[in-house]
């Protein structure tokens, strides 16, 4: 019975995601057509999230260690376990930025809209193609937009633990002497199980911590690797803090 009852639980999930996103698919069009627009898209973005979250009994609650200035750029690294992290980061993190993710994201039918255009899709099986995303990344930054990356390179099967973090976001932070901002999802992995709708949807909070910005003026390359480590050491730390 509450096998039957989650499953209806995504269905309907499922239902507000398909409709909200085809109400708004030409507002998205519009405002997707040039790149001064896009800060309005992901403010579209925003309201999207919580016409899917709240009616699906998914409750967001957002804890800044100290918050972001909007006025600057970061890259923000979040540990990645579920599908609803991309919504609940939209949503929560108040700074205008550019997701990151894997191209797979930018071949699903009208969502795939975002990673041809606001969001930048990394190949990270082609070596060029995943050099080239990260290019692209380093001129949304000069621009002025912040960058969401998932340093994991995607959700794994067995999650928690974190798996170990690739380096590109580390590298990207020192080489533009961006700060590094991470982020810890506490809930998702609960909410929805095994990062898929196979087992349905859980409602229910969905904590996100915010840290405090990791400063990067002054490091190099060689640097790259304990910056990693601390970002790492972070988030896991305050994930097992909530989840122990």
């Amino acid at each position: 019975m509450l096998r039957i009852l989650r499953l209806a639980w995504a269905i309907w999930f499922l239902l507000l995601f398909v409709t909200g996103l085809a109400i708004l698919y030409v507002p998205f069009l519009i405002l997707l057509s040039k790149k001064k627009w896009y800060p309005l898209a992901h403010s579209l973005r925003k309201f999207w999230a919580i016409c899917i979250l709240y009616p699906s009994g998914l409750f967001p609650i957002v804890y800044f260690e100290e918050k972001p200035d909007k006025n600057k750029t970061y890259i923000f690294c979040s540990n990645h376990f579920s599908y609803l992290d991309i919504i609940l980061t939209n949503l929560c993190i108040p700074n205008y930025f550019n997701f990151m993710a894997k191209d797979e994201l930018s071949k699903i039918p009208m969502f795939g809209i975002f990673f041809k255009t606001i969001d930048i899709s990394v190949n990270r099986q082609n070596n060029k193609l995943s050099h080239n995303a990260f290019m692209m990344a380093a001129e949304r930054l000069k621009e002025g937009a912040s960058v969401m990356i998932f340093p994991e390179g995607g959700i794994h099967k067995n999650v928690p633990p974190m798996a170990k973090f690739k380096a590109g976001a580390f590298k990207l932070a020192i080489e533009n002497q961006i700060p590094i901002i991470p982020v810890t999802l506490i809930d998702n992995w609960k909410r929805m199980p095994g990062g898929g709708f196979e087992n349905g949807l859980v409602p229910g909070r969905m904590r996100i911590v915010v840290h405090r910005a990791v400063d990067t003026v002054g490091l190099n390359i060689e640097n790259k690797d304990a910056l990693k480590d601390q970002v790492f050491r972070t988030i896991d730390e305050e994930f097992k803090k909530w989840n122990s």
